[in-house]
């Protein structure tokens, strides 16, 4: 009877275990694709396009350019990013497969998403006093 004890409780505390790992995983991952997403679209909202700017006073972004920056550092991590240019905006959408032990419990991976959106800005808005 104890035997029979020890052994549910042992596989009990493995479970919980295992699924706090993974759980620490996913969460570390999320963060991790998250910042990945905030750097993306600060790197597209680098790209303004200066001729616009010169000519109107506004802030407008390159399109190509922003797309290609963005996706340049999704891709120097080894992911695609779903970038969206409008105006002074660039958000960027990424994904990515993180493998389980527990959680998936016959899944293998579990499927992480982050987004993140940046303004573009030039110049002084406003002077602190």
């Amino acid at each position: 009877m104890i035997s029979l004890f020890v052994a549910v409780i042992f596989v009990a505390f493995l479970l919980t275990a295992g699924i706090v790992v993974d759980s620490a995983e996913l969460r570390s991952q999320r963060r991790a694709l998250s910042d990945l997403a905030r750097q993306a679209a600060r790197a597209a909202v680098q790209e303004v396009d200066v001729t616009f700017y010169r000519a109107t006073g506004r802030v407008r972004l390159d399109p190509p350019a922003a797309v290609a920056a963005a996706r340049a550092v999704a891709t120097a991590a080894g992911l695609d990013a779903d970038v969206t240019v409008r105006g002074d905006r660039a958000s960027v959408r990424l994904q990515s497969d993180v493998g389980v032990r527990v959680l998936g419990l016959g899944e293998q991976h579990v499927t992480v998403r982050a987004s993140d959106e940046a303004r573009a800005t030039w110049g002084v808005g406003s002077a602190r006093r």
